[in-house]
């Protein structure tokens, strides 16, 4: 083809872009609804990661999340250093819709010809899916973008014999890691298929482009490496099961992609891709057809199904749909073109009409019950992270608002079914305990415009005005003493103490004590959960706020707040301390020694054991801290430089410590005669 046809071919292109990004301009300039969900989730993040750039704070870009790499959030982080951030956040994704485009287009020129490239450039553009997805900031079309990228370097190595071509391919194999770990998943079939052609030849090529991708993806992807595994598996299986998806081999379940591939790429284009299949297999384009269906079938096989997840099939599809079209007769395809072209207006104008409606000291602690899309824990934090709040929103609270100064409610719809349950038990909670009512009085309420309230409840402790400070005590100890049974069993001399004076009337205690020769612990509401027996035991409660008018009256212990729990003495033989790694999901096959005045950690997993002489110590930001030495994966010694790595994916104390509302601290720790030891001893 001449170069003036090729300069025509991508001002087709350029053009479709514009006018889609015109749309989408005008949708954000007038959407005034807040972000949803993980759309919140990844605004956020791109706040954070300006205000790293800000400082120069690399460390903290590279371990802000455990699963989402930050190419594609700091990009518009990066964008937001000179535009607002939700400016930011639409220019990025149209940034990667152009990108997408031309990659389509490219593949598609180069795949079927210059007239299907842009074809299928069309189609990817104009999918309804495309569309809902350039609206909102989420990674999977910037990965549906970098895929499709991929793809065209991957063709231009000629079966990776051109040595040159594989620096590139690998920088962009680096930076489709760094977008979303499952780029390998719709890249490496593919891959695979022409380094098998290419035979010896191909060997250098694509090793050189795997060791630049891995050099690139390496300061991510080092700390995380061993803990991958189980991120995916409890993103694909584990979560799936809690949401109540259907099983991989149920009818639901198989049939979920191929009913909404639809919805997602437009019906039209849908007959186009069964077309363009039966023409690739006449015509053996393995290429096209192992990088569309190879990686369908591995969704199918994950039980976690989501439109967001097959996003980065539709440019390979499309170009399926641009091969069906240019098999038919020159008549139909010229009237079909038509066809799609108002088709591919009328989608984008259904995606984008109608929505969105016009609709106008010390850090607090905020409960956001609902969970419903526009009205989540999500894009509350999202705000207060934009906006410089010094506030931290939580999800509801499960059995007290332990930690919480303000709880957000909602009539009406709250949300998913799997979690509208429990936003509607904090709300009959409040309803039905005039107590816990009483100290978190309604300060506001606000009409939404789907016709429901929104409620603010703020912690408000009256003062106990009808019983001295000792009544109310006794009905704290008597309480503290019956719920202790949610989480020990077997408590040999037990002993309770408070120190208190008047301001337990509004429910303030100083401190808390609690002591016990032996006792075993475990969370006892759950069944099954691992469990371990203690000895010389003490631990100590700062600064505790409970509820002061439940003790009063039902002689019940409800806590509301804790400065700090500090576990002063405890005694653990070996013994038990295997038997708590015995109880635990994913360490029931490690093992746990004594080994002079340390411990001797194997963890047997899938793939390589890790072993470790370990040793613990308090540590002002977590309940303990680790440190390992002579750490092995398998039989291979890990260097000093890389233990953090291996360690981070098997220590539980930070997990521990986000998922707790006040700070846990321990004593002075130390391994002697068979037994882990904690005192309060320098």
């Amino acid at each position: 083809m001449s170069a003036s046809g090729r300069e025509r071919e991508w001002a087709s292109v350029a053009v479709a872009w514009l006018a889609l990004a015109l749309v989408a301009a005008v949708w954000l300039a007038v959407d005034r609804r807040p972000p949803e969900w993980d759309h919140a989730n990844h605004l956020e993040r791109a706040v954070l990661c300006t205000r790293d750039l800000q400082a120069g704070d690399w460390r903290a870009i590279l371990a802000r999340s455990s699963f989402y790499p930050p190419l594609a959030t700091c990009t518009a982080g990066a964008v937001a250093l000179v535009l607002p951030a939700d400016v930011a956040a639409g220019v990025t994704l149209l940034g990667f819709l152009g990108l997408g485009m031309a990659a389509v287009y490219l593949l598609g020129r180069m795949l079927v010809g210059g007239r299907a490239g842009v074809a299928a450039a069309l189609l990817f553009g104009a999918a309804p899916f495309v569309v809902f997805s350039t609206l909102r900031l989420q990674l999977d079309l910037p990965l549906a973008a970098m895929v499709t990228l991929a793809l065209v370097t991957l063709l231009a190595t000629d079966d990776f014999r051109r040595l040159g071509v594989a620096v590139p391919l690998g920088v962009v194999w680096g930076l489709g890691m760094l977008t979303k770990p499952t780029f390998a998943l719709y890249v490496g079939p593919p891959a695979l298929l022409l380094l098998l052609r290419g035979g010896r030849r191909a060997l250098p090529g694509a090793a050189l482009a795997t060791l630049i991708a891995a050099a690139l993806g390496l300061p991510w992807f080092g700390p995380r490496l061993l803990g991958l595994g189980a991120e995916v598996d409890a993103r694909a299986f584990s979560q799936a099961a809690e949401s109540a998806h259907p099983g991989v081999f149920t009818l639901v379940g198989l049939v979920f992609y191929p009913r909404l591939l639809g919805y997602q790429l437009g019906l039209a284009s849908v007959v186009l891709v069964v077309i363009g299949l039966v023409v690739a297999c006449v015509r053996r384009q393995w290429f096209l057809l192992v990088a569309a269906l190879t990686p369908l079938v591995v969704l199918e096989l994950i039980r976690n199904k989501n439109l967001r997840y097959s996003l980065p099939l539709l440019g390979v599809l499309a170009i399926v749909a641009a091969l069906g079209l240019e098999a038919l007769p020159d008549r139909v395809r010229r009237g079909l073109t038509l066809a799609l072209i108002v088709i591919g207006v009328v989608q984008v104008s259904a995606i984008t009409t109608g929505v969105p409606p016009n609709r106008r000291g010390a850090p607090v602690t905020v409960s956001v019950v609902p969970n419903y899309a526009v009205f989540s824990v999500s894009n509350f934090r999202y705000y207060a992270v934009r906006d410089g709040l010094d506030l931290h929103f939580v999800r509801a609270w499960d059995d007290a608002p332990l930690g919480i100064d303000y709880m957000i409610l909602k009539s009406g719809d709250v949300g998913p079914s799997w979690t509208a349950q429990k936003s509607r038990r904090v709300a009959d909670r409040l309803t039905a305990d005039a107590n816990l009512a009483r100290v978190f009085p309604i300060v506001a309420e606000f009409p939404l415009p789907d016709g429901s309230t929104a409620s603010v409840r703020a912690r408000r402790i009256p003062p106990v005005t009808d019983a001295p400070a000792a009544a109310v005590a006794a009905g704290v100890e008597a309480g503290l003493r019956r719920r202790l049974g949610e989480v020990a069993r077997g408590v040999e001399g037990l002993e309770v103490g408070l120190v208190h004076d008047d301001g337990i009337l509004t429910g303030r205690i100083p401190r808390a004590e609690i002591r016990a020769a032996a006792a075993t612990l475990g969370d006892f509401a759950r069944p099954g959960s691992a469990q371990l027996r203690v000895r010389d035991l003490r631990i100590v409660l700062e600064d505790l706020v409970v509820n002061p008018w439940s003790a009063r009256t039902e002689g019940r212990f409800d806590p509301l707040d804790l400065g700090r729990l500090r576990l002063e003495s405890a005694t653990v033989t070996m013994a038990d301390l295997q038997a708590l790694l015995t109880g635990l999901k994913h360490f029931n096959r490690s093992t746990v020694t004594a080994e002079g005045d340390a411990l001797r950690v194997t963890i047997r997993q899938a793939g390589p054991d890790v072993s470790a002489r370990v040793r613990l110590a308090a540590a002002a930001d977590r309940p303990f801290a680790i440190t390992a030495e002579g750490v092995r994966v398998g039989r291979v010694p890990v260097p000093d430089a890389l233990v953090g790595w291996v360690v981070r994916n098997f220590d539980p104390a930070p997990r521990i410590a986000s998922r707790l509302p006040f700070p846990v601290t321990i004593g002075r720790v130390t391994v002697q005669d068979q037994a882990l030891r904690i005192s309060s001893a320098p």
